[in-house]
C-alpha cells in the first residue's frame, strides 16, 4: 500500500511539473505548444507504465499484432472502462500523434497536463448535461480537424464507463457525426479491459498488485455508407468486443476456480 500511495504523489508532482513546463511553451508559441504536449504526453504514458509495473507488477498486455493491416486513417471504437483508457489506446498506436479523442467536457479542467494536452491537440470534449446541437457540432468541428491533420479520430460508444467490465449499449449519434464530417473511414474496433478494476484512486491502490490492463484488435470493417450501414458495423464491433472480453473474464474466473 505505501508503494502505491508512494507512485500517486510521484504521479502528481511529475504531471504538474509536465504542466508547468506545457504552460510555458504555449507562451512561446502555438506551434511549440502542441509539439510539445505530444513529447510530453507520450513520456508520461511511458513513466507511468513502467512505474506501474515496477511498483506493483501492474501489467498493460497488448495481445496480438498491432500493426495488422490496419488502414492509413480510420475511426476507433472501443469500449470504455477507465480514464486510463485514454492513455493505454494512445499507446497500442504507438504515440498520441496518430489519434485524438472523444472525451468528457470535464477533463479539459483543472487536472494537470491531461486538461492542456486535450485542448492543444484538439481531443473533443463534450459535456454529459449539454444539449445535443452542443455535443453535435463539437463533434463535426473534431471530425473535421482530425480529416485536416491526417489523424484517426477515437470514440468510445458506450457513451459512460462500465463499472464491471461488461460491455454497454453502442450509441451511433456520435460515430454518424465523426463519419459525415470528417470523410469515409473504415472502422477499427479495440477490446480494452481491466480499468474497470482501477477506475479511481481507491480502487487503483486496492487492485495495483499483479493487476492486468488488455487490449486486443477486435475487427476492422470497411467504411460504412449512410445510417443502415453505420448500425451494422457498430453491432458487429460491439459483438467482437464483447466476445473477446466475455472469454477474458471467464477466463479468469476458471482459474481462480482452480486456485481455489
Amino acid at each position: 500500500m505505501l508503494r502505491s500511495i508512494w507512485f500517486v504523489a510521484c504521479a502528481v508532482c511529475l504531471f504538474l511539473l509536465y504542466d508547468l513546463l506545457l504552460k510555458a511553451a504555449r507562451a512561446l508559441g502555438t506551434g511549440r505548444g502542441e509539439e510539445l504536449s505530444f513529447r510530453l504526453a507520450d513520456d508520461i504514458i511511458r513513466q507511468l507504465f513502467l512505474t506501474l509495473r515496477w511498483i506493483g507488477g501492474f501489467r498493460f498486455l497488448y495481445e496480438g499484432d498491432r500493426a495488422a493491416d490496419l488502414p492509413g486513417r480510420f475511426l476507433v471504437v472501443a469500449n470504455h472502462q477507465s480514464l486510463l483508457d485514454i492513455i493505454v489506446v494512445m499507446s497500442y498506436f504507438g504515440s498520441c500523434r496518430g489519434v485524438r479523442l472523444v472525451s468528457k467536457r470535464e477533463l479539459g479542467r483543472f487536472i494537470p497536463l491531461v486538461s492542456s494536452v486535450l485542448r492543444i491537440q484538439g481531443h473533443a470534449l463534450i459535456s454529459r448535461k449539454g444539449e445535443a446541437k452542443q455535443a453535435m457540432d463539437e463533434l463535426a468541428r473534431f471530425a473535421r480537424l482530425c480529416a485536416r491533420k491526417g489523424v484517426s479520430p477515437v470514440i468510445f460508444p458506450e457513451g459512460t464507463r462500465s463499472r464491471t467490465g461488461s460491455v454497454g449499449v453502442f450509441h451511433s449519434a456520435g460515430v454518424r457525426r465523426i463519419l459525415e464530417e470528417g470523410g469515409t473511414l473504415p472502422v477499427v474496433a479495440l477490446a480494452i479491459d481491466g480499468g474497470w478494476k482501477v477506475r479511481n484512486i481507491r480502487s487503483l491502490l486496492k487492485n495495483l498488485k499483479d493487476g492486468r490492463y488488455r487490449v486486443r484488435l477486435a475487427g476492422i470493417y470497411p467504411a460504412p455508407a449512410g445510417k443502415k450501414e453505420i448500425l451494422e458495423v457498430l453491432a458487429r464491433a460491439r459483438a467482437s468486443i464483447s466476445g473477446i472480453i466475455d472469454s477474458w473474464h471467464a477466463r479468469e474466473s476458471g482459474s481462480y476456480t482452480r486456485g481455489e
